[in-house]
């Protein structure tokens, strides 16, 4: 019987036991880690192109050369070959703003999600995450890269005149019809080039910058270029106390009146071809020579004229002279009683003188020295502070 006994009791302990006793916590079934879905747009580095933007399978994503307004320009086979990216719920990865990304509606109803205004596609030839066969297709199709400093593209120019007036151009700056390259901004805003400009010299930017509202420098640190593009080709120049990026030689800007991502309204304005666009052939800006000083001596025939020499001019009575911007003038003046002033309105007296350039202005017997600025009034004038006779015009020109 006592046996009996410590046998259930033994029994009644060995099934009593728990985990506890052992020090442990109990287990549970095992479960497998929980899996962190990848950002809708991702970024990867390349060998070749540094960084780029993929989809959330690492799928290379592009941009297109035509999308230069908020519109998809790749529909029926195109977007076959090129599928629209859309991410219904944006995701990115670090390095990357939300700021940047929109979105538009495509023809056929669709959404598609759009970078700094490109819209983004994928590319069907790519079969394998990580692969960049896209890039250069066409001249049109660059890959999507976070850091570029210019984009390329490719639309109609309309040109818009001083009276308002807007007028289809070809890249000849011609009346007509034509799918024109050039190049943007990163948003895809248009840059501009000046006819007067010379190699790595701004000649438009007033010293104060009182005229840059009209046509902004463009201001930017140079990273990331599409591959149809030479670094070598750009450069930086200092423009007062600021620095402005140039293409080929020739210094960058926008148009004032460009409102809109894709307004190119710049190449008509004052006329068609002041400001042209730039693209990979562009003719280099032509190489900046120092202007010769023209030299003129000036008498007088008693009260009633100015006598120029020099220039062409012999014994000249009160001539009319054309000056260039940009360009200097000398007056050596032996006239005394006479004082010769330059100024903006043709009236005796010392008021309404132009002295921007100007050095000695109303010397009788001195040399007048007369850089002509870039933003001189299209008509100035000389004469005498006290003879009306004395007088002639001189009619400024770029």
């Amino acid at each position: 019987m006592k046996n009996l006994i410590l046998f259930t009791l033994t029994l009644g302990l060995l099934f009593s036991c728990s985990d506890d006793d052992y020090g442990s916590d109990p287990v549970d079934p095992p479960v497998d880690p929980p899996v962190s879905e990848a950002n809708a747009v991702r970024l990867a580095n390349n060998a070749t192109f540094g960084s780029v933007m993929t989809n959330s399978e690492g799928f290379t994503l592009y941009f297109f050369a035509p999308d230069t307004k908020d519109e998809s320009n790749c529909n029926g086979t195109c977007e076959g070959a090129w599928p629209a990216f859309y991410a219904e719920t944006l995701t990115l990865d670090n390095g990357l703003n939300a700021s940047d990304f929109g979105e538009i509606t495509r023809n056929d109803g669709s959404k598609q999600t759009t970078y700094k205004g490109w819209p983004m596609y994928l590319f069907s030839s790519d079969t394998a995450a990580g692969q960049i066969n896209g890039d250069g297709s066409g001249g049109v199709w660059f890959v999507a890269k976070p850091d570029y400093t210019v984009m390329v593209a490719r639309s109609q120019l309309v040109g818009r005149d001083v009276d308002g007036n807007e007028t289809n151009l070809t890249s000849a700056y011609e009346e007509g019809e034509e799918d024109t390259f050039y190049i943007t901004d990163a948003e895809g805003n248009t840059l501009y080039s000046f006819i007067n400009d010379k190699e790595d010299t701004n000649t438009f930017t007033a010293d104060d910058f009182s005229n840059n509202g009209a046509w902004p420098i463009f201001e930017a640190t140079l990273e990331s270029l599409p591959s149809i593009l030479d670094n070598a080709d750009f450069g930086k120049i200092t423009v007062g106390n600021r620095e402005q990026l140039t293409y080929k030689g020739w210094p960058l800007y926008f148009f004032g009146q460009d409102v809109e991502r894709g307004d190119n309204y710049g190449v008509g304005f004052p006329q068609a071809g002041a400001w042209p666009v730039l693209y990979i052939d562009s003719d280099p800006a032509p190489e900046a020579v120092e202007p010769t000083t023209k030299k003129y001596t000036i008498t007088n025939q008693g009260a009633t004229a100015y006598v120029f020499n020099g220039e062409g001019l012999t014994d000249e009575v009160n001539p009319d002279l054309t000056l260039k911007r940009g360009e200097t003038y000398e007056f050596t003046v032996n006239t005394p009683g006479h004082p010769f002033f330059i100024k903006s309105a043709q009236t005796t007296g010392t008021g309404d003188q132009y002295n921007a350039g100007v050095t000695e202005n109303g010397a009788s017997q001195a040399t007048i020295t007369f850089t002509v600025p870039n933003d001189a009034p299209n008509t100035l004038f000389y004469i005498c502070e006290f003879h009306s006779p004395m007088t002639g015009t001189f009619t400024i020109v770029d």
